[in-house]
């Protein structure tokens, strides 16, 4: 199918294509599914390339990140797994009104699941500001940004949610850390989503359902749209809108600014005339 033109989000650029007079677009199965639309088995590209695209161009900021971790026993069912975290999702609701948040799945190398939460929480309105110490890995120990008393309400919901005995998940089961600078979500929703290792579902895990989703009303409005075809829109992105495979990519990242105005461009010796684009508010 033919490029039509593109969408212009927040940051992003998202190519669209024309379909032949007659023709009924076909209804995609979840991302993920197999292609009968079945369960969920896997986290795809596609739905990377999503997740990633809803939390640089949705409508919400966010400015903290909560961590659910299970303790030494863990379900390894995924419906039992969402139930926990949507138990967890209605106290944040409840307790916050009008917060908004985008979640993701991943799995730890023992092979529990834990989520990730970007929250449009600023925790300095909250309580004062403590800096704690939490051991990862090979790396040492880190430090990072947090209220404590909400920190440690939180892990008394999870702990409770979970029905854990392990008074040392209690105290290290849940970490809400401050979000320092306006990109820093980005990079955490970057980084994570390029773990490909903590995205593989374990063989004994099953039903492991969505990899990722949104808490409360977050929205990724289009700011514009543009008609024109691969060489009018290549001209303005440049070479790095091909794929591997020489066809223009359907995700442009941080593109957005080759869209802000309707100036013709240069297409081989020609210039397009302006007024072939349509702009949309």
């Amino acid at each position: 199918m033919p490029v039509s033109g593109v969408r212009v989000y927040r940051r992003d650029v998202v190519t669209t294509k024309a379909l032949p007079p007659g023709v009924i677009p076909s209804k995609h199965g979840r991302a993920g599914a197999n292609q009968e639309g079945g369960a969920i088995t896997e986290f795809s590209e596609r739905s990377r390339y999503r997740l990633l695209h809803v939390v640089k161009n949705c409508d919400a900021d966010f400015f903290s990140m909560i961590t659910l971790t299970y303790p030494a026993e863990f379900p390894t069912n995924g419906r039992e797994v969402k139930r926990n975290f949507n138990f967890f999702r209605k106290r944040l609701l409840r307790r916050f009104p009008g917060i908004r948040g985008v979640w993701f799945l991943e799995f730890q190398k023992r092979g529990a699941p834990h989520f990730h939460i970007l929250v449009s929480i600023k925790m300095n309105e909250h309580g004062e500001i403590h800096e704690r110490t939490r051991r990862r890995g090979k790396q040492g120990p880190k430090s990072y940004k947090t209220v404590v008393t909400l920190e440690a309400m939180i892990s008394e919901w999870w702990f409770t949610i979970v029905g854990s005995k392990d008074k040392k998940h209690l105290a290290a089961g849940c970490s809400w850390e401050m979000i320092e600078n306006s990109d820093g979500a980005l990079r955490y929703a970057a980084a994570h989503a390029s773990k490909p290792n903590q995205k593989i579902v374990p063989k004994t895990f099953v039903e492991v359902g969505r990899f990722w989703g949104v808490i409360g009303k977050v929205e990724v409005p289009v700011v514009k749209t543009f008609i024109g075809d691969s060489a009018e829109v290549l001209a303005r992105v440049g070479h790095h809108g091909i794929s591997s495979k020489g066809r223009l990519k359907k995700y442009l990242w941080d593109s957005a600014g080759k869209f802000e105005d309707e100036t013709p461009i240069a297409v081989g010796d020609q210039w397009r005339d302006k007024r072939r684009w349509r702009l949309e508010p």
